[in-house]
C-alpha cells in the first residue's frame, strides 16, 4: 500500500512539535542541496542581497511562522 500525501501530513500533524522538526528536517535533507540549479557563488550572492533589503527596510523582516504561512497559503493556490 502507498502512503498518500494526506495520510502522511495527518500522521505528521499528531506528532509534537519536536518530532514534526525532525522529520521536516530529515525529509529536507533527503532532497539533497537546496537550490540545485544555483551555484553555491550565485547562492550567497542572492542571500547577501536579501540580507542588503533586510538591513535597508526592516519592515519587510518576518518570522518564521509568518513565513511558512505565506509559503504554505502560496503552495495551495
Amino acid at each position: 500500500m502507498k502512503a498518500s500525501y494526506e495520510s502522511i501530513m495527518d500522521a505528521a500533524l499528531q506528532l509534537d512539535d519536536a518530532d514534526r522538526r525532525r522529520v521536516a528536517a530529515h525529509l529536507w535533507d533527503s532532497i539533497g542541496k537546496p537550490l540545485p540549479h544555483l551555484e553555491e557563488t550565485e547562492l550567497d550572492d542572492l542571500l547577501d542581497r536579501r540580507e542588503a533589503e533586510l538591513d535597508q527596510d526592516s519592515s519587510l523582516e518576518m518570522s518564521h511562522d509568518e513565513f511558512m504561512a505565506r509559503f504554505l497559503h502560496r503552495r495551495r493556490a
